[in-house]
C-alpha cells in the first residue's frame, strides 16, 4: 500500500513528538481531538448510552495520557506498525467503555432493606391481601427481584429504565420479574 502524503505528515509529527518538540503536542492534539471526541460520542450513541456533555472529552483526555505514557510506547509502536488512527480508535473505544462501566456501577444499588409498601387500592373487586402477608411474601424474594419488582409494577419504570438505573441487562429483566412474580404468588396462596 503507498504512502499518503498524510501519513507521511503523522509520521512526521510522531517523530517530532518523540524529540520533544512542544508545536508537535500542540498540533497533534488540535488535529486530532475533534476527530476522537466525535468517535466516543458515536460509541455511546451505538452502546445506548447518553453521555453527560464532558464525557466524551474525559475519554480524549485519558486517550492523550495513554498515547504519553510508558516513554510514549503507543507513539514508538505506531510509528514501527503505521496504524495511528486504527490505535487511537482502540484507545478511544477501551475508554468509552469505561465510562460506560463506571457509570453503571453508580447505578442504584439493591437494598435488601427497603421493601415496597403497597398502596392502598381504593375500591377492591378482589379480596384484599393484607399489607403484613405482602411484606412477608416479598420477603421470599431475593434483592434484585425485589427491586425490579419494585420498579417495573410500583413505580411504573420501563425495562430500559429499569436497565439505566440497576445495571441489569434488559434481556434478563422480563425473565426475573417472571421468576419473583411465581414466588410471590407462591407465598401468597400458601
Amino acid at each position: 500500500m503507498p504512502e499518503t502524503p498524510r501519513s507521511r505528515d503523522t509520521d512526521d509529527l510522531l517523530t517530532r513528538l518523540l524529540a520533544d518538540d512542544p508545536a508537535a503536542w500542540t498540533t497533534l492534539v488540535r488535529e486530532y481531538s475533534g476527530l476522537l471526541i466525535g468517535v466516543a460520542n458515536r460509541i455511546f450513541a451505538a452502546y445506548g448510552y447518553k453521555p453527560v456533555t464532558q464525557d466524551a472529552e474525559d475519554v480524549v483526555a485519558v486517550v492523550w495520557s495513554n498515547v504519553l505514557a510508558n516513554d510514549y510506547r503507543i507513539i514508538r509502536r505506531c510509528l514501527e506498525q503505521g496504524r495511528w488512527l486504527p490505535t487511537l480508535y482502540t484507545l478511544v473505544r477501551n475508554r468509552a467503555v469505561d465510562v460506560m462501566r463506571a457509570h453503571r456501577l453508580a447505578t442504584v444499588p439493591f437494598d435488601e432493606t427497603r421493601i415496597p409498601e403497597p398502596e392502598p387500592a381504593a375500591a377492591p373487586e378482589q379480596p384484599e391481601t393484607p399489607p403484613a402477608r405482602l411484606r412477608d411474601a416479598m420477603r421470599t424474594m431475593n434483592p434484585r427481584e425485589r427491586t425490579l419488582v419494585n420498579l417495573f409494577f410500583l413505580q411504573g419504570k420501563k425495562y430500559r429504565e429499569i436497565a439505566d438505573l440497576t445495571g441489569v441487562s434488559q434481556n434478563s429483566i422480563g425473565p426475573t420479574l417472571g421468576r419473583a412474580l411465581a414466588k410471590l404468588r407462591t407465598a401468597l396462596t400458601a
